[in-house]
Order: structure tokens, then sequence, then C-alpha cells
């Protein structure tokens, strides 16, 4: 760049010399002419020869041509300063291309990514270092000659892309397959396009950003995910097999012994020859053991619905609402489910009746609102369960952190049976949670 700025200026210093020796040269000649017109004695003479073609007027042809010489001399003039100008201006147009360059040079070379040039069928005519990397060289003219396609890991990927790029087509992929030139592959994010150049032809750029580590890392957190949703899978199973442990028992053993103590105290309540204080008491013992036997059905039923395993998830979910409704008068709330199957299996029916539990209690605590609807749908052809809880309350952002971890529950749930759990709505315009879940085979 420097060199040819330097040859731009010393053509314009010499060019700059040479206009005043023109200068010069002018005047030594207009003062040489004048000396030799008075020593001659030209204007007389010319008037001489001038004076029969007065009537033609050509005595005034010198001063005509005074002026001409005068007019000529003024455009040399303006054509000069006109030529400076343009040269100027070439100059500094010479400058921004060469500094242009200078600066593609740099992103082409220094660029984070890896950046080719080739022929439309591939041959490498310029690369930077980092495509040179990503093929496994060290030298960017090592690859220079080299077909791109020669490093598809598979060759018919390659046509299919040189056949859409001689169509005038760009190319993205997100996931390339590269083979490099120690056969070892890698993954590549690549974007190729094609234009025609001024002198005809059409010629290949191409970038190409190496992913493989970043490969690994996404194929190891997918099976770290993995793992820990069986382990939640995992810990969700032998929690509702403790509670339903829990509950058997407090309906086989608990049940029987206050069952069992009622029934004692009813007799000595009944019979005829005990005091009053004592039948007082008895009839205490009765009252309380019913009451003990109220809270002991409620958490059973809050442990495992007994209508979940002898009715199917519907009809929990219908008695679970009424309670719910029971409590709370005040809430409109409306349950759905049209042709809904009643058993779809333990995991299935146990998640959907948890889920909606969840929410009505979301709805006791946080909602405010005065109309809740609860939807259950099944889609037959797409093999899908939905539900849908949405209420009318004061809602929150779903974009926001929250402390609870009632959702994350309820979406380590379904993301567990293979579905999909989101949650709708915004401050001061209700919630809408919803999940979308397969039907397999077996629950089916």
């Amino acid at each position: 760049m420097e060199t040819t700025i330097d040859g731009w200026s010393g053509r314009r210093i010499a060019s700059g010399a040479g206009a005043w020796r023109d200068l010069v040269l002018v005047f030594s000649v207009t003062v040489i002419t004048f000396l030799l017109a008075g020593l001659l004695e030209l204007s007389e003479g010319i008037g001489g020869w001038l004076t029969p073609f007065e009537r033609y007027q050509l005595d005034e042809l010198p001063a005509a041509i005074l002026v001409l010489v005068a007019g000529l001399g003024w455009f040399s003039w303006r054509r000069s300063r006109h030529a400076a100008s343009e040269m100027e201006l070439r100059l500094q147009a010479q400058q921004e291309l060469n500094e242009q360059q200078a600066h593609y040079r740099e992103l082409f070379h220094e660029d984070l990514s890896g950046n080719v040039l080739a022929t439309i069928d591939g041959v490498i005519g310029l690369a930077n270092p980092e495509l040179a990397r990503i093929l496994g060289f060290t030298d960017p003219n090592d690859v220079v000659g080299r077909c791109i396609g020669d490093f598809y890991a598979d060759p018919d990927l390659w046509r299919r892309h040189r056949d859409a790029l001689a169509r005038g087509e760009s190319i993205a992929s997100s996931g390339l397959r590269l083979r490099r030139g120690d056969a070892a592959e890698v993954s590549a994010i690549a974007r190729l396009s094609s234009r025609r150049r001024s002198g005809g032809g059409v010629e290949m750029h191409g970038f190409f950003a190496d992913v493989t580590d970043l490969e690994l890392v996404r194929t190891a957190l997918a099976k770290a995910l993995d793992e820990n949703r069986q382990l939640a899978q995992r810990g969700i199973d032998m929690l509702e097999a403790e509670r339903k442990h829990i509950a058997r028992e407090l309906h086989d053993e608990m049940g029987q012994w206050l069952n069992a103590l009622k029934i004692d105290a009813v007799s000595i309540r009944d019979r005829p020859d005990m005091p009053v204080e004592v039948k007082t008491t008895a009839q205490a013992i009765v009252e309380l053991t019913n009451h003990v036997y109220d809270v002991a059905r409620e958490l059973m039923r809050r442990l495992r619905p007994v209508a979940l395993d002898e009715l199917g998830v519907v009809s929990a979910v219908q008695y679970s609402v009424d309670q719910w409704q029971r409590r709370h008068a005040g809430v409109a709330c409306r349950f759905e489910a049209d042709e809904f199957p009643e058993h779809l299996g333990e995991a299935l029916n146990m998640t959907l009746y948890r889920m909606v539990q969840e929410c009505l209690t979301n709805v006791t605590k946080h909602a405010g609102a005065s109309e809740v609807v609860i939807r259950l749908r099944h889609d037959p052809a797409v093999g899908e369960v939905a539900v849908e809880v949405a209420d009318n309350g004061s809602g929150f952002d779903s974009r926001e952190p929250k402390g609870g971890l009632g959702l994350v529950g309820l979406r380590e749930r379904i993301d567990a049976l293979g579905g999909r759990f989101w949650v709708e709505g915004g401050p001061g315009h209700g919630t809408r949670v919803c999940a979308r879940v397969p039907v397999t085979d077996a629950g089916a």
C-alpha cells in the first residue's frame, strides 16, 4: 500500500515541475517573439500585407488571434486545474482501496471462523489459518489446490451442495461432518454461497466454525440430563410407592384400631349400668375417634386417592375438584373431560392427578381467582392426552424464577414421561398451565 501511494506522489511532483518548465518556456518564447517582431518590424509588415484586404476586415485579424490565444490559454489553465483535481480524487480512491484491501485481508486471515474462496467445483484458491486448522493442516497453503469436497464425510452431501451453489443458492448447515487430513472427523457450522466474478465465472465463498468441542459438551449434558430425569422419575416412583404404602397402613391398621376403639366406647356408652360420667367420657371418645378417622381419611386421600385405583383418573380428578369446591365455594370451578379414557397406566394417571392437585393448591395460595377451568383432552390421532388448568387470577411472570418447587416438580414429572409442559399468562392476566403427554400402548 505504501509503495503505491509513494508512486502516485512522485508522479504528482514530477507533473508540477514539468508545468513550471512549460510555463517558463511559454514566457521565453513570448519574449523572443516580441524581440524578433520589434527587430523585423513584423506588425508594420503584416499591416502592409493586409491593407489590400481591408474591405474583408482582415486587418482586425491580429486582435482576434490575440483573443483566441488568450482564450486557449484560459482553456488550458482550466483543463490543467481539472486534471489536477481528477488526479487528487484518483489518489484518494487508490488510498481507500488499499486500506479496504488491507482490512479485508486482516478479516479474512484473522477471523475466528474458517474462510475459503474456491471455484464452483470446490477447488480451493484461498484459505485462512483457521480453515487450515479445522482441516488438520498447519499452513493455509497446504489446502490450496485441494477440493473442499474431499473433506466432506458424506460425498453425496457435497454433490448436493455443489449443485445448489451452481444454481445460485446459499447453504447453511449446523452439523456438517468434515474429515480432516489425519482422517479424524469434526463437526462444523458451515455457510456456503456463490457469486459471479466481474471477469466471468462463478466462485464459492465458505465460512466454517468448528463446534466439535461444543458437540461433545452438548452430548455430555444431554446424557447427564437424561440420567437426572431417570433419577427424578425413580424418586417420584419411590415417593408414590411410599405414599401408597402409608395410605394402606393408615387404612388397614389405624382404621381398624380406631374402629375397634369406637366400638368399645359405644358399648360402654350404651350400657345401662354405667354412671353418667363414664357415658359422657365414652361419648367424647366416640366423637374424638370419628374426628381422628376423618383426619386419617383425608390424609389417605391426599397420599393416595382411592378413586384413582378403583375408578380411574377422571373420577379421581372429579372427586378432588368437588372436595376443593366445597372448601372454596366463592370460586367457580368447571371440570371438562369429554371421552377421556379412565385408565392410562399408573404413572400417567398419577401425573395428571398430581398436576390438577398442585394447580388447585396454587390457585388457593396465590391466584385470588374467581373462576377456574380444568380440561382433560384425549387426541387419539397423535396418541396424546392434554391437561389444562386456567384461572382468571392475578397471574405472574413465568419468565421470572420462583421460590416454590411445585411447578418444577410438575415439569420433571411431565418430562420424565416424554411430554411437554408450559405455563402461559402474565401479571393481571391469569395463569394457564398446560401439558401434553404421549400415551403408550401399555398405558392405554
